[in-house]
């Protein structure tokens, strides 16, 4: 199993201090952790896409990803997701495709569509679209990119026709490396099958349990399609904090994970969630302890999800960077190393899917995608 970190670059004033760096200290503070995650031998650093918020400073990814590309050499840059719902997918083809050839293709989009109500309003899209145009605009991305039909000639729902437009520069890479996004309905897990994609699913919000149908559902579909086993990948991501002992982690993380709940926006239909830190570290989604605990927690996830790549989102709540830096550390030195042989029958990467049922998502959920 591949271990990597996500951010959306949450800017929150310390709790214990009162401290709030400024955006543009933090979106350093973020290309400063791609650049040590590569060193650490982290397999991917992901980067989220959310507008119109105070929270969050990464409205744009690839942009991020750039510079991050500029300062590291290997490490795989991978969105969590790319609003493929809610942004012109020509554009996303020809900003995604020079971030792939600037990276020496390193890329990997994952697919997805805001459950916040505000980039509906503001792209003057209606919310009821997006299902429709997750699909729509996945789907062009797919030829947009295909060296197949360098050419596109197209028309539908959203946008205006295609006449044999070749978006440039190509990819780096041989075929498209995109992953769908998925939340909680079966609709992105049909998506992903139908168009040969690996999945990645939201798996911060709810019970680790409630997940499982989802992961099922897509091998399902998977081999129903006759497509390769092999090749349905999944993935997952957590919340997660690491110190030396689990008393440590504990003390140390509570208030920031508390804070990281307080004022945070709600998607539409949201049921807000009371925050119980014992709850949702034991039982629950997050993961806090010292690395036996967390490696005990993702061998107990892996057994019930079968996943390939796990993302680690440390960076919440106003934690000092030095704080999340010395937990990479140890996730790098005393985690990664027990993880790496799971699901070592399959090949390495990743994927993540969604829960089964229609639920609404919690005051929890991270993604700000499906």
């Amino acid at each position: 199993m591949d271990i990597g970190t996500i951010t959306f670059g949450t800017l929150l004033s310390d709790p214990f201090t009162g401290h709030r760096v400024s955006q543009a200290e933090r979106l350093d503070e973020v290309v400063r952790s791609a650049v040590l995650a590569e060193r650490l031998g982290f397999s991917w650093f992901t980067v989220g896409e959310h507008h119109f918020g105070e929270r969050d400073v990464i409205s744009a990814p690839p942009v991020v990803l750039a510079a991050i590309a500029a300062r590291t050499s290997t490490i795989t840059l991978a969105t969590g997701t790319t609003l493929v719902a809610n942004r012109d997918p020509v554009l996303v083809a020809e900003d995604y495709a020079t971030l792939d050839q600037l990276s020496g293709g390193r890329l990997q989009l994952i697919a997805g569509a805001s459950f916040f109500p505000d980039p509906y309003t503001v792209f003057a899209q209606p919310p009821e679209s997006k299902a429709d145009r997750k699909r729509e605009n996945l789907e062009l991305l797919l030829r947009l990119w295909s060296e197949d039909e360098p050419e596109v000639t197209w028309q539908g729902a959203f946008r205006p026709p295609l006449d044999a437009v070749r978006v440039q520069p190509r990819l780096h890479q041989a075929r498209p490396p995109v992953w769908v996004s998925g939340g909680s309905k079966p609709d992105s897990v049909h998506l992903a099958v139908e168009t040969g994609l690996p999945m990645v699913f939201g798996t911060t919000a709810r019970p680790p349990q409630t997940h499982a149908p989802m992961f099922a559902l897509y091998r399902e579909l998977w081999a129903k399609a006759g497509r390769p086993a092999e090749q349905a990948r999944t993935g997952a991501a957590s919340h997660v904090f690491v110190a030396d002992t689990t008393a440590q982690a504990r003390e140390q993380w509570r208030e920031y994970y508390a804070n990281y709940f307080r004022g945070a926006k709600l998607p539409v239909g949201a049921r807000p969630l009371a925050f119980d830190f014992d709850d949702l570290v034991g039982p629950g989604s997050a993961i806090c302890g010292s690395p036996a605990e967390v490696v005990d927690k993702l061998g107990r996830l892996h057994d019930l999800w079968g996943h390939d790549l796990h993302l680690l989102s440390v960076d919440i709540g106003g934690i000092p960077h030095a704080k999340v830096a010395r937990a990479m550390e140890l996730v790098a030195s005393d985690v990664i190393p027990q993880v790496a042989g799971l699901g070592a029958d399959r090949p390495t990467g990743g994927t993540v899917a969604a829960p089964p049922a229609a639920q609404a998502p919690s005051v929890a959920q991270v993604g700000g995608a499906v």
